[in-house]
């Protein structure tokens, strides 16, 4: 288990730019030998890519409620017209 886990953290840490040179040409080595450590770095990378993509959808979510406050809410409305002519030019 322990080693497991060793495993799990050199290739977060790999992945993530975190460990130093020969942590990464050692964990490169270990690719080269175990086929499945390939699998289980391609799921993780697909995992980090998920949890990246729910994340910029949950910030658009939270920007877009905040432009629908300001650009909608009559005690924004300064705001709202300092903004527009901002732009107006």
């Amino acid at each position: 288990m322990k080693t497991s886990l060793d495993n799990l953290q050199l290739m977060e840490d790999c992945l993530l730019g975190r460990a130093s040179n020969e942590q990464c040409l050692f964990f490169e080595a270990a690719l080269l030998l175990d086929p499945a450590l390939r699998e289980d770095i391609r799921w993780q990378q697909k995992t980090y890519h998920i949890i990246r993509d729910y994340g910029r959808q949950q910030l658009r979510s939270e920007l877009d409620q905040v432009h629908k406050m300001l650009f909608t809410s009559p005690q924004h409305r300064t705001f709202r017209d300092q903004i527009l002519k901002f732009f107006r030019g």
